[in-house]
């Protein structure tokens, strides 16, 4: 039987004390790991479950102690971190499904459909715009019946505004886009829908109205979108802050959510405005929540009159700090996705503003019409 060379039985040695010291290292971290929220992948990580007490708590138990172990193996966070390292500098491409690299660096949200709405793939059906009409409809009808405006803001996704810096591998179809179609259906039956895509497209050329890590605007996209929905509300007298694009000069690191769930460290300087010293310094209470999925925090301007109610997601946060100082009091419902009227309605009579104002994502369009379906249950 011939022998194995010294320089194979050293190459496998070595494999082996590395695979079982890389091993036993994990189990010594995972020993002295807590439960912690894994901020790139927006989660927090599965518990270590506890002792079985029922059949059914027998039955499950290998699958959860499966996922405690997968989230939890020592070291987890280092392994993360090289993938994501060598998949982004040696592959060129994105190691999270939730993320795609566009040109010059800038990421894109790739989650909740959004590469199929950028191609233009999803179109709305005919009942799903019914739908969708049904449910504007459904919003606006009591708050006809109080005498109470009511406009409805779509905030267009990201590679809306900047599909000159999408990959160029990604084709697309010929329009509509959503979007177009829910704009048409508005033009056509002189619904509230306010668009503002030609506002940020225009925008862009005194600076960046989003972020290149991040899948939200920037302060001056936000900006540009609070002055655009000033402009289209019915209430007499509003002091508007009115601000240009030089005034946007405090520079400020930011960390992107697309960046972290990239599993990149780096940090995108970013420039906020500087407010008028003279302008109201609002009071804020914290939100609380109200029902599935809905909670309500709001605001104080003593100089400023009208009490408004915005319900929006997560592109409200930069629009706090313009809306909260031109109104008397700002009612914000916080929520993912269009709710039923059903679980908003009774807000609005309980709150009873001046008008109600409701902001969504371009990706959560699909929301409306889903609805429809819910508003019986």
């Amino acid at each position: 039987m011939p022998r194995t060379p010294f320089s194979a039985r050293l190459y496998s040695g070595a494999l082996i004390g590395l695979a079982m010291a890389f091993s036993f290292a994990s189990l010594i971290a995972m020993a002295f790991k807590h439960a912690e929220v894994s901020i790139g992948e927006n989660r927090t990580l599965t518990q270590l479950p506890g002792w079985p007490r029922t059949v059914a708590q027998w039955d499950s138990f290998p699958e959860r102690f499966d996922a405690y172990f997968n989230d939890n193996f020592g070291l987890r966070k280092l392994l993360l971190r090289l993938n994501s390292n060598f998949t982004t500098v040696m592959l060129g491409r994105s190691p999270s499904d939730k993320v795609v690299f566009g040109k010059d660096d800038w990421l894109f949200y790739a989650g909740d459909n959004s590469i199929e709405l950028y191609r233009n793939q999803r179109p709305f059906s005919a009942l799903q715009l019914a739908n969708t009409e049904a449910a504007l409809a459904l919003r606006m009808r009591p708050l006809r019946a109080a005498n109470r405006p009511y406009l409805f803001v779509v905030v267009p996704d990201k590679h809306t505004i900047y599909p000159e810096m999408m990959p160029t591998y990604m084709s697309r179809r010929d329009p509509p886009s959503q979007l177009d179609q829910v704009v048409a259906l508005a033009e056509k039956d002189r619904l509230p829908v306010l668009d503002l895509r030609s506002t940020l497209r225009q925008g862009k050329a005194d600076g960046l109205v989003y972020l290149k890590d991040d899948s939200h605007w920037t302060d001056w996209g936000a900006y540009l979108g609070y002055r655009r929905i000033m402009a289209a509300l019915p209430l007499a007298d509003l002091p508007v802050l009115d601000l240009d694009a030089k005034q946007f000069a405090i520079p400020s690191d930011h960390a992107g959510d697309l960046a972290g769930m990239a599993g990149l460290t780096r940090r995108e300087t970013t420039r906020l405005s500087e407010l008028p010293a003279d302008r109201c310094a609002f009071t804020a209470s914290a939100y609380q929540p109200v029902g599935d999925d809905i909670s309500i925090g709001r605001t104080f301007c003593p100089q400023a009159k009208y009490k408004i109610m915005f319900i929006g997601d997560s592109f409200t946060e930069a629009l706090v700090k313009y809306l909260s100082r031109s109104f008397g009091e700002v009612v914000y419902v916080a929520r993912s996705g269009f709710k039923p009227s059903r679980e908003i309605a009774p807000l609005i009579e309980r709150e009873k503003p001046d008008l109600v104002i409701e902001e969504l994502a371009e990706r959560h369009l699909d929301s409306l019409a889903d609805t429809v379906a819910q508003e019986g249950r």
